[in-house]
């Protein structure tokens, strides 16, 4: 079973208000709480067409429902999480990038923390094997996607 921590990256199953049940890809553990019966309630900060509100829990236990975006090897993730994890990657490596943390745990506001100069260049990095990765199973996929692709303008 996975450990989760606040700030890892997640798929969840949710309800959408529009969609019905939809796949949200790159959403960040907001907290953690133990679990007896499952290891851990986890709390992921959810889409804003969310059903069930802005926060949803999840037990630990639930592969169903929720699974860190790389909990599969690059070589076996399909061509939707790979372009989740490429996407993410690229605006993280980006200059000025920064992320969503929750320190003092679901129910407060957030706080954006700047990606260090060394976490950057670790982001490029993983965005150049993600492209690669690709390139060989879904070069159309690639093509679109860098078609379409806009970086963040800051």
């Amino acid at each position: 079973m996975t450990e989760y921590e606040r700030g890892d990256r997640v798929a969840v199953l949710y309800l959408s208000k529009r969609s019905g049940t939809c796949l949200a890809y790159n959403r960040t553990v907001t907290d953690v709480e133990a679990d007896d019966a499952h290891g851990q309630r986890v709390w992921v900060n959810m889409p804003g067409d969310a059903a069930l509100g802005s926060s949803l829990d999840f037990l630990a236990d639930d592969a169903e429902g929720i699974s860190p975006m790389e909990a599969e090897a690059i070589e076996d993730q399909t061509p939707g999480r790979l372009l989740a994890n490429l996407t993410w990657y690229i605006e993280a490596a980006a200059p000025g990038s920064s992320r969503l943390t929750w320190p003092s745990g679901r129910g407060h506001l957030p706080v954006r923390v700047m990606f260090t100069e060394k976490a950057r260049a670790l982001h490029a990095r993983m965005a150049a094997h993600y492209i690669e990765q690709l390139r060989m199973i879904c070069p159309r996929d690639l093509d679109d996607w860098m078609a379409r692709f806009q970086p963040a303008q800051a």
